[in-house]
């Protein structure tokens, strides 16, 4: 199989995002940059030069709708842990079915492609302190999910019976650790709620804000097309990155994934 060039992994991207966007906007869904792409809009009107993420959230009820609707005959597909049993992950990935992608470190996913990741967007409460507190409970359980699959991946033909035996038990309890998660996640309405957040983001505690910064969206460029971002965009990249105009140390403009994407024969 031929591997995609860096910028053919990016038009790949930006055409799966192109094609969520129109699903959405017919669908009358809603959806926000959010991560990295978010401040890629609002500081490079595109992708983060030395990166290739593209991230999106949905508040939960247009979550669930999207995940019913959206058709699966189609080259693209939406993977979640709920249709595809090798999935580890408690949010849904956009993939093109065109393309396959393999992991370098950690066990691949049957069926993954270049991708968009989906995150939902829960309601957690009038309380800040509770919204954290829930953040935090989530966050350890999918650390833990994490560190599992990792050390399958490195410690496959290690003779550790405990060890195996801990990897083993990640494997066959993970649906129970994605319902913890998702009932954390849904015990409060996203309508009602004071604060909201992704409650397994990787931002931890800064992924809690106010819901009023996604009150409205406003529309953004992103790599000459034009996409949906929160009115309070400016709040929301303060809360993750402070001052978030300013580039990271030049040893710090890499990318983080350790995957490579080749297209089908």
């Amino acid at each position: 199989m031929k591997e995609l060039t860096a910028q053919e992994l990016k038009d790949t991207e930006l055409n799966i995002l192109i094609a969520f966007r129109e699903f959405c906007d017919s669908n009358g869904i809603k959806y926000y940059f959010t991560g990295g792409t978010l401040l890629g809009a609002v500081r490079h009107g595109g992708f983060i030069p030395w990166d290739d993420d593209i991230d999106v959230v949905m508040p939960r009820p247009d979550y669930e709708l999207f995940l019913r609707k959206f058709p699966s005959d189609e080259r693209y597909k939406i993977i979640t842990y709920r249709n595809n049993k090798d999935y580890k992950f408690p949010y849904a990935k956009m993939i093109d079915s065109n393309t396959v992608l393999k992991e370098q470190i950690i066990r691949s996913v049957n069926g993954m492609g270049a991708f968009i990741d989906i995150f939902p967007l829960d309601g957690l409460g009038d309380s800040e302190e509770v919204a954290k507190s829930n953040v935090r409970k989530a966050r350890k359980y999918l650390l833990y999910e994490n560190y599992c699959i990792n050390r399958f991946a490195f410690n496959k033909g290690l003779r550790s019976f405990l060890r195996n035996f801990r990897i083993l038990y990640s494997f066959v309890t993970s649906r129970l650790y994605f319902n913890a998660i998702e009932k954390l996640s849904t015990k409060y309405s996203f309508d009602d709620s004071l604060y909201v957040g992704c409650i397994f983001g990787y931002n931890n505690e800064r992924e809690v804000l106010e819901r009023s910064i996604f009150e409205n969206s406003i529309e953004m460029e992103f790599e000459k097309e034009r996409f949906k971002v929160p009115i309070g965009y400016k709040a929301y990249l303060t809360s993750f990155y402070d001052d978030y105009m300013k580039l990271p140390p030049e040893e710090k403009r890499v990318t983080h994934h350790s995957f490579k994407v080749y297209w089908k024969e």
